[in-house]
């Protein structure tokens, strides 16, 4: 087996990929997150580790490099920093045409809606928008030189977990849904000295010459596992199965405030995805046993899962309701309450049908 033990060198990153990070202020260690509550739940539980890329969701780019944008909160208002790197790099255009969350609604993408994105860390201060900007802005630079600079990251966390004897899952969407193209289909150009250098550093194994992209090469490492979670809809280049046959175990995520709710959640579990429900129920309550999704004359039952004792979806059941119980989005308006279900067994209307709960116990 390769040598996993040598120190990242400055030399040992591609010239493109060191320049890359410098101008946009990280380090190969510190560009995915390393851990947060829920993650250090299923290490605990000896789960192995998890990685995290967060970037600013939906418009929320455009919202931070704008002067005249207050915002409820110092996480959705104006950063300073975010508009004088936008337009020292030549982006403030790509900048406010950027739209994160493709398949964002008005519940959890819009200037109050409940984005995870400004719960927990992300909601106190400015700090964790502008580092997450930041990123957004490198990805928008060049989203393969970034593409590649993440897949260096990766293998060097891959590396570290190896030799602790646990294994490595990954999250690339962790607050968006990455590059307009897809994770899984931008492609990421290997050369043959690269692919050594990652071999040798790392115990990384990816093929040089070749188009693949990111999923697939983590996907291709033993102990490494790419998940995600996604609003996406079922077919199409962008789609879950789209995803899925990119090397992700994706988890598809139920929009209660998207016309084709129903029909969406219906089509994701006849798939065979995990479908991820926000309900509003209080931490320590119980969630429900099952739910139901009905549209016309259509409808199915499921087993639910507890989403909140671990984030490592890939390991749950397929076909089954993830229940997420609602976290607390800082600055959040009325609107937000669109992004959950609410946490009672009557049958809760939405635009093209209705979902309800049930409590067997």
């Amino acid at each position: 087996m390769p040598s996993l033990i040598h120190a990242a060198t400055p030399g040992a990153i591609p010239s493109d990929v060191r320049d890359l990070l410098a101008r946009f202020g990280f380090s190969l260690p510190k560009l995915l997150t390393t851990s947060n509550p829920k993650t250090m739940k299923g290490e605990a539980l000896g789960h192995g580790r998890t990685l995290i890329l967060h970037h600013l969701p939906a418009k929320a780019l455009a919202r931070a490099i704008t002067p005249a944008n207050a915002g409820t909160t110092a996480a959705r208002g104006f950063i300073p920093s975010l508009l004088e790197l936008a337009e020292r790099e030549g982006l403030t255009a790509a900048a406010l045409a950027h739209n994160g969350c493709t398949w964002m609604t008005a519940g959890c993408g819009s200037a109050e809606g409940g984005c995870l994105n400004f719960s927990g860390h992300g909601g106190l201060g400015s700090a964790v928008s502008a580092a997450r900007g930041r990123r957004t802005l490198a990805m928008l630079a060049n989203s393969e030189a970034y593409a590649r600079a993440v897949l260096w990251s990766i293998a060097r966390h891959y590396a570290a977990a190896r030799l602790a004897g646990e294994n490595l899952a990954v999250r690339l969407r962790g607050t968006d849904e990455g590059p307009a193209m897809g994770w899984h289909r931008l492609p990421v150009h290997i050369t043959q000295g690269e692919a050594l250098s990652l071999r040798e550093r790392y115990g990384f194994e990816t093929s040089p010459h070749t188009a693949a992209p990111i999923t697939e090469r983590l996907a291709a490492n033993p102990g490494l596992t790419p998940y995600e979670y996604s609003k996406a809809p079922t077919g199409g280049p962008l789609g879950l199965i789209a995803q899925r046959a990119g090397g992700v175990d994706v988890t598809a995520s139920f929009a209660s405030d998207r016309p084709t709710a129903c029909r969406d959640g219906l089509a994701a579990l006849r798939e065979g995805f995990r479908l991820a429900i926000p309900v509003a129920i209080k931490k320590g309550s119980a969630i429900p046993d099952r739910v139901t999704i009905l549209s016309g004359l259509d409808s199915i039952t499921v087993p639910t899962v507890d989403g909140d004792q671990t984030d490592h979806r890939y390991l749950d059941p397929h076909a089954v309701a993830v229940i997420l119980r609602t976290k607390t989005s800082r600055g959040a308006g009325p609107v937000a309450d669109l992004f959950s279900l609410r946490g009672h067994e009557s049958a809760q209307p939405l635009a093209d049908g209705a979902v309800s709960l049930s409590w067997l116990g």
